[in-house]
């Protein structure tokens, strides 16, 4: 199986929006800010939803996700505060808000990437599984699959060391030059 056939592209970009979503969100209401509406939050899921799936063509690693987070974090702090009741509302703000959005980032892309390492291993021993349970079960798979037959190598036939004789290696030494 692919990881990046549509359900587990979909499935994947679902579980990004969910962890970016959730987290933005609760870093957004544990420094003091109010909770977004229904239709704000959905409109959140739905952006990082469709970037996520955008990107999600392919596994992507921990130094591709990172900057993904980021921006997904980003984004969703600058969305989360303009839906803000109050404009003078500046919760968390500075570097302190940063750093906390970056450190949120960078353990998101580290679970992220983890859980796609995980979740690429678990369809490996499902396919595995699958194909020995056809075998075993004595089913006829859907496509014969032969081997590729090779032709035989063939050693080339080493050259025979005409002037071995005619090579002398004595002389002075070669500290004497």
């Amino acid at each position: 199986m692919q990881v990046s056939w549509t359900p587990f592209r979909l499935l994947r970009a679902a579980v990004f929006a969910a962890v970016s979503g959730s987290a933005s969100l609760l870093l957004h209401l544990w420094s003091g800010g109010h909770a977004p509406g229904p239709l704000q939050s959905a409109a959140a899921f739905g952006l990082v939803f469709a970037a996520a799936y955008a990107a999600g063509g392919r596994r992507r690693g921990f130094l591709v996700l990172a900057p993904l987070c980021l921006a997904a974090q980003w984004g969703l702090h600058e969305l989360f505060q303009a839906g803000a009741v109050d404009a003078a509302h500046a919760h968390g703000s500075g570097l302190s808000m940063w750093l906390v959005h970056v450190a949120a980032a960078l353990a998101q892309a580290s679970w992220l990437a983890r859980g796609e390492t995980a979740f690429a291993a678990l369809l490996e021993l499902l396919t595995l599984w699958f194909a020995r349970l056809v075998r075993v079960a004595g089913l006829n798979p859907p496509a014969a699959v032969r081997p590729r037959r090779l032709p035989p190598r063939t050693r080339a036939p080493r050259p025979e060391p005409v002037a071995y004789a005619a090579i002398s290696r004595r002389g002075p030494p070669r500290p004497a030059f």
